[in-house]
């Protein structure tokens, strides 16, 4: 059994600097503390009874206001969808930096799996989240699941790209050349690379894509349990893909099993 802490925190998000702007109006933190109270209610019911439960009527029940004092806060469901998926993204890159901070700058391997293991607790600790943030659209994240999908698209690139870059920079590893890339892969990477700043030779932005796929396959078999009953323990496979993935960037000699697994 995987052992990792995993904290929930609902962060309020700084429309800006509180040192360079006037202390908020009554009016101004009643909205944010409305805003606050909607977004928690979204959650609990996304983690209680999935997205799909989600109503607007069920959500000014338990804040306590009628549907259309909603709209004063936000658009419709979707914008609160949008606004409490942000809260988790922001709770889940949080728990991967501090993993990734937890060990030494030059321990690149560590850095690339300790943020893995956390993802992956995460995401069997909080399935209607994983659902919400990585799985199929729903009908109450409606449109606005393509701005849920390119919010932790980029934080994450932000995240993981850091630590791809650093190792990338002190110890490349052998990569595929742009032109033994197929042409539609070369231009979609290429865009990737342009809207995440992860500036790393097309090969090696490859590299990190495939890690990540293989780390979300995993996860998602997890989650859904598409492996379950026949395996019930899957952390040794998922440990053998993140040993798979370090080797292919030259790390396989620096991979360390977690404790209590066997190696």
């Amino acid at each position: 059994m995987r052992t990792v802490n995993v904290f929930v925190v609902l962060r309020e998000h700084p429309e800006e600097d509180d040192r360079t702007m006037p202390a908020p109006t009554r009016r101004e933190r009643l909205r944010r503390q409305m805003s606050r109270d909607v977004r928690a209610a979204a959650r609990e019911v996304i983690t209680r009874q999935g997205v799909e439960a989600l109503t607007l009527a069920e959500i000014a029940r338990r804040v306590g206001v009628t549907p259309a004092a909603l709209y004063r806060h936000f658009a419709d469901l979707g914008d609160i969808v949008r606004c409490t998926a942000r809260d988790i993204v922001t709770e889940l890159t949080d728990l991967l930096r501090e993993a990734i901070e937890g060990e030494r700058e030059t321990d690149f391997a560590a850095r690339l799996i300790a943020p893995a293991r956390v993802f992956c607790h995460w995401s069997l600790v909080h399935r209607q989240e994983f659902r919400l943030l990585f799985g199929t659209p729903t009908v109450a994240a409606g449109v606005t699941h393509t701005d849920v999908t390119a919010e932790w698209v980029r934080d994450l690139a932000t995240l993981w790209g850091a630590e791809h870059m650093r190792l990338w920079e002190a110890r490349p590893y052998p990569i595929l050349a742009d032109e033994d890339l197929a042409p539609r892969m070369r231009r979609q990477i290429a865009d990737y690379r342009a809207a995440t700043g992860v500036e790393m030779p097309l090969g090696a932005l490859v590299v990190m894509l495939s890690c990540w796929c293989t780390l979300y396959g995993q996860v998602a078999l997890e989650v859904f349990e598409h492996l379950t009953p026949m395996i019930t323990d899957q952390e040794p496979i998922f440990e053998l893909l993140m040993h798979e993935s370090v080797t292919r960037m030259g790390l396989g000699a620096e991979y360390r099993p977690p404790d209590g697994l066997r190696a």
